[in-house]
């Protein structure tokens, strides 16, 4: 009886949600109305954080309404006096219904795939394509949703499979692997830059400006403890599966502690979002945990080195001039192994390869620049073309001159 009665609630949602989906077909849509969500669903942050943000500012013709699941989130754009609504309020889906631009960085599910039918599509993404992704994906746990199990996956998970309208990326390079990802023509790319870096390269009263109005308070307060150090590291590894991960790295906190402290360094960890649970690290002098859902961006700029090692934040930090990387790559045989890159992994990355810890405790203690694998402004240049901090401003321009809105 009972397995019964939840495949009667499974089709049962399956019909509601494919009925309200047909119907947003039907809707009238307002050209001037936009939505934005990001797929981290308690996480303010990333592309349609900076481009929700900058359409505030900046298009006042323009009613950029954020959806979000999360209470947390709701409060906080409330606050600040932006248009927020839940995502299963009727509010929140009436506005999903009739407005034309679906902004989102991984699926319109972001915001709610059910009501996108007849909205324009723009899929800002979330990182430089280092790593196979989507219908690239040729082994590993997600092919079941790209190459073997496709109809259940459609059937309950159709935003998977849509195509977006518009693709944000960043040069050509970047493009050819997107548009065989998302199956769409290389065309609908747009190489704009992402909108999530345009804050990197502002200038410092601009910056000043924004972190100061929509920063949470722990983001001005680790700023103030910044300007006690000589040197700031930031370490932000990839995602990884083992909830064994700070064992793996090799790295004594204690000894890294010690070694920061004589320098007068600090070092800021933050792991992946969806990384699993791991233990905490032990309370110390010199090194600050952030969550992986609080956005780092605000702050990138006043730190002076980052650790990383296959993320693709490594491509938004080396936007920034003088900066130095080290990629920490202590399980790089097993990781590379595991995954598959769209381009040979040592030609196009830049920083200091390093595979141990105790290596990684001589740059700690290095008082000369670290070296970089690749010329950082040649990898620079391969990811990024032209772009100079204006994403937000060509994104915008793009979608005005689509949709022949004439801008106030």
């Amino acid at each position: 009886m009972f397995k019964l009665k939840a495949r009667l609630l499974f089709f049962y949602k399956v019909l509601r949600n494919y009925s309200l989906y047909l119907l947003s077909f039907l809707m009238p849509r307002d050209k001037k109305k936009w939505v934005f969500a990001n797929y981290i669903v308690d996480a303010f942050n990333d592309n349609p954080k900076y481009l929700f943000i900058y359409v505030n500012q900046h298009c006042p013709d323009i009613k950029a309404i954020y959806i979000t699941p999360d209470p947390g989130i709701y409060f906080q754009l409330k606050k600040l006096g932006l248009k927020v609504y839940k995502k299963k309020s009727l509010a929140g889906v009436w506005h999903c219904l009739t407005a034309k631009v679906y902004f989102y960085n991984a699926y319109p599910a972001d915001i709610n795939y059910y009501t996108s039918g007849g909205a324009i599509l723009v899929n800002l993404w979330h990182g430089v394509g280092l790593k196979k992704i989507e219908f690239n994906i040729e082994r590993g746990s997600l092919t079941d949703r790209y190459q073997k199990k496709r109809f259940f996956y459609w059937l309950t998970m159709p935003w998977l499979y849509k195509r977006p309208t518009w693709f944000v990326s960043s040069t050509p390079f970047q493009s050819v692997p997107f548009s065989t990802a998302f199956r769409i023509p290389l065309q609908k790319c747009l190489d704009f830059g992402y909108p999530r870096n345009d804050i990197l390269l502002a200038a410092e009263d601009e910056r000043l400006r924004f972190i100061r109005k929509y920063e949470r308070e722990e983001t001005l307060q680790l700023l103030g403890l910044m300007k006690n150090y000589d040197k700031v590291y930031i370490y932000m590894p990839t995602w990884r599966d083992s909830i064994d991960f700070l064992q793996d790295t090799g790295i004594d906190f204690a000894v890294l502690n010690d070694i920061l402290h004589h320098n007068n360094a600090l070092l800021i960890f933050k792991l992946h979002i969806n990384t699993p649970h791991i233990q905490e690290i032990t309370a110390l002098s010199n090194i600050v945990r952030r969550p992986g859902n609080v956005d780092i961006y605000s702050i990138l700029p006043y730190t002076h080195t980052l650790i990383t090692d296959y993320s693709s934040i490594l491509y938004d930090y080396i936007l920034m001039p003088g900066k130095e990387v080290i990629l920490y790559l202590f399980d790089y045989d097993r990781y590379v192994d595991s995954r598959d890159f769209n381009y040979p992994f040592m030609e196009n990355v830049a920083g200091a390869v390093v595979k141990n810890s105790q290596d990684l405790y001589k740059i700690f203690n290095q008082k000369t620049k670290v070296e970089s694998i690749n010329e950082i402004s040649t990898i620079r240049d391969k990811f990024w073309g032209n772009y100079n901090g204006d994403a937000s401003k060509r994104i915008v321009s793009f979608v005005y001159s689509e949709l022949k809105i004439k801008k106030r």
